[in-house]
């Protein structure tokens, strides 16, 4: 049994291949003209600033999209935790600029990826220690969640 796809919540019944290839764009947009001051900036008191949002997505998408690789290439992978907020940390400080040219670039490669899968290996499955069972298709929807989730964070900050 597949574990219970992680903010599932804000997907709803949108594409999450579609979510995926906007979200660059999304925050390009929101983002244009800021300075280093405004990518400082929080959503919330002990949050990630903009700019280490924006740094975490890129991370993600080594972290997760090196899983799909090994999902695909390797029979019975077990996935290795990793801690999201010690990547962020080891690479504070980032300008933010530099942190979504690199969460563009790898999402392009890795949205071609996932439009190349077949209903085969979007099914393979490996198992996550601290999640259970999961599946490429459910990375791939884990991950457009987390997109808007931390989407809403910068237009939180972009309205400040």
């Amino acid at each position: 049994m597949l574990a219970p796809v992680l903010y599932s919540d804000l997907l709803g019944s949108k594409n999450p291949v579609r979510v995926l290839a906007a979200t660059p764009g999304r925050i390009e947009a929101l983002v244009r003209g800021w300075d280093s001051k405004r990518w400082s900036r929080s959503y919330g008191r002990g949050k990630w600033n903009a700019a280490q949002i924006v740094l975490h997505l890129a991370h993600d998408e080594i972290g997760w999209w090196s899983r799909v690789r090994f999902v695909l290439s390797t029979d019975g992978y077990v996935v290795q935790p990793y801690d999201g907020a010690a990547w962020v940390a080891l690479e504070t400080p980032t300008p933010g600029q530099t942190a979504l040219a690199t969460f563009t670039a790898l999402r392009r490669l890795n949205v071609m990826l996932c439009r190349r899968l077949s209903p085969r290996q979007l099914a393979r499955r490996c198992r996550h220690p601290l999640v259970g069972q999961i599946s490429v298709e459910w990375i791939i929807q884990t991950l457009a969640g987390h997109d808007l989730h931390h989407l809403q964070h910068l237009q939180a900050i972009a309205a400040l």
